[in-house]
């Protein structure tokens, strides 16, 4: 009878941990990438490639690069996916050296795609935005590395939250951002990249950053009164280059 017990009992605990590695897995699912079910090259998506994430379809990718040195080599850059939180699942952008400016020059780099959930899944009720890499040689004068993410609905018309976060050589950093919203079964992201220096002997360098979708509630912090400056200083280089332009 304790033989059977025992028989019993590891036969259920062999059930619920097999239930439960089988619903914390996560499936990544490349399509029309060379490193199949790994990464895709942003070149790759652009050119019509996607990625599963467990339950979200990263697709209908485009750049638009307005940088003043030559274009960015979109093949350098590698987009990882991001399935080790079940609920909330994204990509790491990883440069590659491609994102580096000297002096005055300037990398402006858009990036638009679109991320829905399949088969059911939860919806997207926000994202988190995060710049985990990024150098200004020793001896610059400045710099700038920024990356602005807007969430917009599936259609484009309407704005849903927008992320920003960036580092302001020897002045200010914001190194994460997050936004909630309205639940969607698909949004459109539209994400900006910009590296530029203050004067002709920097070198500034955009490594590395991630994006994640949550499909439960995600709490906003209010940012502090630094970081606010720093994006006032952004804002104010942007209008400058747009009147430039």
């Amino acid at each position: 009878m304790k033989n059977s017990l025992v028989h019993a009992f590891a036969i259920g605990m062999a059930i619920v941990s097999w239930t439960y590695s089988s619903e914390s897995s996560a499936a990544i699912v490349t399509s029309g990438c060379a490193s199949a079910n790994q990464f895709c090259t942003v070149d790759e998506l652009v050119r019509g490639a996607s990625m599963m994430v467990n339950d979200k379809l990263f697709e209908n990718w485009s750049a638009d690069d307005a940088s003043t040195v030559a274009p960015v080599d979109l093949s350098l850059i590698r987009v990882i996916p991001l399935d080790d939180q079940a609920l909330n699942p994204g990509v790491e952008f990883l440069s590659n050296g491609a994102l580096v400016t000297h002096g005055l020059e300037q990398i402006d780099l858009d990036l638009t795609f679109r991320v829905s959930v399949v088969g059911g899944a939860a919806r997207i009720v926000g994202s988190a935005l995060e710049l985990s890499a990024f150098e200004f040689s020793a001896g610059n004068v400045g710099g700038i590395v920024a990356v602005s993410s807007d969430a917009l609905t599936a259609n484009g018309l309407a704005v849903l939250g927008e992320q920003d976060v960036f580092a302001i050589h020897s002045l200010d950093a914001l190194l994460f951002d997050s936004i909630a919203h309205l639940s969607q079964a698909a949004i459109l992201v539209e994400a900006n990249i910009l590296v530029t220096g203050d004067d002709s002997v920097d070198t500034v360098a955009l490594n590395s950053f991630t994006q994640r979708f949550a499909q439960r509630a995600v709490q906003v912090p209010e940012p502090p009164t630094l970081p606010i400056l720093g994006l006032a200083l952004i804002g104010l280089w942007r209008m400058n280059r747009r009147t430039l332009l």
